[in-house]
């Protein structure tokens, strides 16, 4: 039968239609372009059905005349709207449609062709010049006909040029499957006229339409399935396309600082399920708040949206709803959950001038704004010391290595049965020749994300070694110097043969090295740490296990690591003047030892905590009583003139 083509066209129309909802393929912008590119052909296969079959019929009523011309006109309308569709489909994709908005030639382009098409086709019922009904109720083409393929025509060659102009914002192969959609189309159109009986001009579409879902949409790299929002994968390369296209945009930033927490806590089932409500709400407020931009899920509990500067004021609003929204407790079911959460809003390129600055931006923005639940201009902050230096931490750490801006500072350890300084703590400093002092609160996690913390581990192994096979070192008669392992450090492959490469290099005692770690660097990895510092162990370094007391102390790791010394944290010697504090602390160091460990006591600023500690016997005290961090110089000199016999 004629229209076999087109009812096949509607098949896989409505197949794709289901697959894309069913997908979850229906927000975003390109992916409602699509839709709409799908259902317009299906619309056009559905009226050229119907209207052929008026066409071949011998029934003769009053009404058949009429509905003939408006199923005609309906199928004209929608075969008309194709390819225009197709353009703004593929100019979203490319991440391009601000010339929709902001481009007057562009629209005139675009807009003048469809208006001059859809008065042809309206007026067709009066003037007859694109089709008409005969008396002999036959169909005939009108001159007019021919005027619509040939704005058909011009919309393809516009279609080609957007595509060939801004090529370096497709990979390879879907600027081949955009393109071949073109000269198809244009092959197929011909070939009905030739054959008007035989209507596979549809199907040839709708064939177009599935290599386009499978290899330009591909819905598993634009889509995080799970929270119901577009990918990160898709935000990295929407990212990339308005930097290559120069186009201004805006961003949201959404973060949940307490992710992690959130995740063991309630669940991964109930984490994904807070995590797909609120791509929801931010659904709901974007269509609210008339913000047509893209939502995205970064992973770790980050979101972000991404739209054009002309709904910068829309974008704003919708952030501070959302800001207002994530304050309040997250009720699931029998849950109440509450999210740490930031928002921060940031344009491009004036705030940020670069891709790579941007998708790092978004990765970590948490850590670089203040810790405030309400909406953050990223401009507002632009000239804050303080978030330039957090912005800038990366090129500082970088700077600082090349430029060896880091130096080492050592806080004296007092041991209380000599009554003299036996030891110090290393602790690494960095002085930036533009931001003076940085804080290693700042740098040192930075650095442990970026991977730089394995170049500064090796600078302080490298410094502190070189100083215990000093003369001073010997002079003063120090035991050891203690020296920090990061998590990073704990699970390298090699840590043993570099701190035994050192030791000998150097020629270092193993009882002048002591270890310090923390639970934290232990439970990252525990059969790379553990082998480690067994192996280091044997060798005969000691280790220090830091900060215990600050309410995450596992005593099972006290007893199952060949821990030597344990450092009380600050927090118990500030609160030790409370009736369950003192119940704590002295119950701690009777345990710690009939254990055998010796007791290091961190954080002491007063003569009467000293008293207290060197009343419970404890072995060494370290703190602003006695001294802060000094450098090598000064270090040397302070002992020097404190430790007289």
């Amino acid at each position: 039968m004629f229209f076999y083509f087109d009812l096949c066209a509607i098949v896989v129309c409505v197949i794709l239609i289901v697959a894309l909802i069913s997908r979850k393929l229906t927000k975003g912008r390109s992916n409602i372009l699509f839709m709409m590119l799908v259902v317009a052909v299906f619309l056009t296969a559905f009226f050229d059905i119907i209207a052929t079959s008026l066409d071949y019929s011998t029934e003769v009523t009053k009404y058949a005349t009429p509905t003939r011309y408006l199923l005609n006109t309906l199928y004209f309308m929608f075969r008309s709207i194709t390819v225009p569709l197709y353009i703004m489909y593929v100019c979203s994709h490319m991440g391009i449609s601000y010339l929709f908005y902001e481009d007057r030639i562009f629209r005139r382009i675009l807009a003048i062709p469809v208006f001059i098409a859809s008065v042809i086709i309206l007026s067709n019922p009066f003037t007859r010049l694109v089709f008409s009904i005969g008396d002999d109720l036959k169909y005939y083409r009108g001159p007019l006909t021919f005027a619509l393929y040939f704005i058909g025509f011009y919309f393809v060659v516009v279609a080609f040029v957007i595509i060939h102009k801004n090529y370096q914002l497709l990979t390879k192969g879907k600027m081949i499957v955009l393109q071949m959609f073109l000269p198809i189309n244009v092959v197929s159109v011909v070939l009905q006229m030739i054959w008007s009986d035989v209507r596979f001009e549809l199907f040839i579409t709708t064939l177009l339409l599935i290599t386009m879902a499978i290899t330009v949409q591909r819905p598993e790299d634009l889509v995080d399935y799970i929270v119901n929002a577009n990918s990160y994968s898709a935000f990295i390369s929407d990212v990339k396309k308005s930097y290559i296209a120069k186009t201004p945009m805006v961003f949201m930033f959404v973060k949940f600082t307490n992710y992690y927490v959130l995740r063991r806590s309630i669940g991964h089932d109930y984490y994904s399920k807070l995590l797909r409500n609120i791509s929801d709400k931010m659904y709901r407020i974007s269509k609210i708040m008339k913000v047509h931009g893209e939502i995205y899920y970064l992973d770790n509990g980050s979101f972000a949206v991404m739209t054009s500067m002309r709904e910068y004021e829309q974008l704003l609003d919708m952030g501070r709803i959302i800001a207002a929204y994530l304050q309040e407790p997250m009720k699931m079911e029998h849950l109440e959950v509450m999210l740490d959460a930031r928002v921060c809003v940031a344009t491009t390129p004036e705030d940020i001038d670069n891709e790579a600055a941007l998708l790092l931006f978004a990765k970590n923005f948490q850590n670089k704004v203040p810790e405030e639940r309400r909406l953050i201009l990223l401009s507002s902050l632009m000239s804050s010391r303080d978030f330039r230096l957090r912005n800038d931490i990366d090129a500082i750490i970088n700077r600082g290595i090349q430029t060896k801006n880091f130096e080492m500072y050592y806080q004296p350890i007092y041991s209380i049965k000599k009554k003299k300084y036996v030891s110090a703590e290393a602790l690494i400093r960095l002085k930036d020749p533009k931001y003076g002092f940085v804080s290693p609160a700042l740098f040192i996690p930075a650095a442990e994300e970026s991977g730089a913390i394995h170049q500064i581990g090796d600078y302080v192994l490298e410094e502190v070694f070189s100083f215990i096979a000093s003369t001073d070192f010997r002079e003063l008669g120090l035991e050891y110097i203690e020296i920090n392992l990061s998590v990073a450090q704990c699970i390298e492959a090699n840590l043993f043969e570099k701190i035994d490469g050192l030791m000998k290099k150097y020629n270092v005692r193993p009882d002048q090295v002591n270890l310090e770690i923390t639970e934290t660097s232990v439970d990252y990895d525990p059969a790379t740490t553990d082998k480690n510092i067994n192996k280091l162990h044997e060798a005969g370094i000691t280790f220090s296990l830091d900060d215990y007391g600050t309410g995450y102390s596992n005593i099972t790791r006290v007893v199952s690591l060949p821990l030597d010394i344990v450092k009380l944290d600050k927090t118990l010697v500030d609160e030790m003047d409370t009736t369950v504090m003192s119940t704590v602390i002295n119950n701690t160091v009777s345990m710690l030892k009939r254990m055998n460990k010796k007791i290091l006591v961190e954080g002491v600023e007063e003569f009467r905590q000293y008293q207290r500690f060197e009343d419970l016997e404890c072995d060494y005290i370290q703190g602003y009583f006695f001294s802060k961090p000094l450098p090598r110089d000064e270090y040397i000199k302070f002992v020097k003139e404190r430790n007289i016999d």
